[in-house]
């Protein structure tokens, strides 16, 4: 295999183009079919419910095996691939709960509880201004 063509494939761009990709893909189709189950009287948004919760599953269990081992090149593209390219496109909901247990983790609980509830309530507020500048 030519040399430039392993370094186009191993390169952190491509990388993170196919992993985001994929994640991307993965959270429209999924949020369809639950909406397919779910019907049309929506009374909480299970969509993004099960997205953001099977994300940050599946981010603590990449994180767990893969960052680890961070000297090695393979587990440093695969976590590049999975947790912050499918995981960044299927939600960034995980990565917020994966930084939020690692603030925990490192006994710095009011940190962690700040960084959540400023978190949930900044981005409220971004997206209420959000609304009222467009005129909505």
């Amino acid at each position: 295999m030519p040399a430039w063509f392993t370094a186009f494939c191993t390169h952190p761009i491509t990388i993170l183009m196919i992993g985001g990709g994929i994640g991307t893909n993965v959270r429209y189709w999924l949020g369809k079919l639950v909406l397919q189950f779910q019907g049309k009287d929506v009374l909480f948004p299970w969509a993004t419910f099960i997205i953001n919760v099977s994300g940050s599953m599946i981010l603590g269990l990449l994180a767990a095996t893969f960052l680890h081992h961070q000297e090695d090149i393979r587990h440093r593209n695969w976590y590049l691939l999975l947790g912050t390219g499918f995981c960044g496109g299927f939600t960034t909901f995980s990565t917020f709960s994966l930084e939020t247990l690692q603030l925990i983790q490192e006994d710095k609980t009011w940190i962690a509880i700040l960084y959540a509830l400023g978190s949930v309530g900044a981005g409220l507020l971004g997206v209420w201004l959000a609304v009222k500048l467009a005129g909505n």
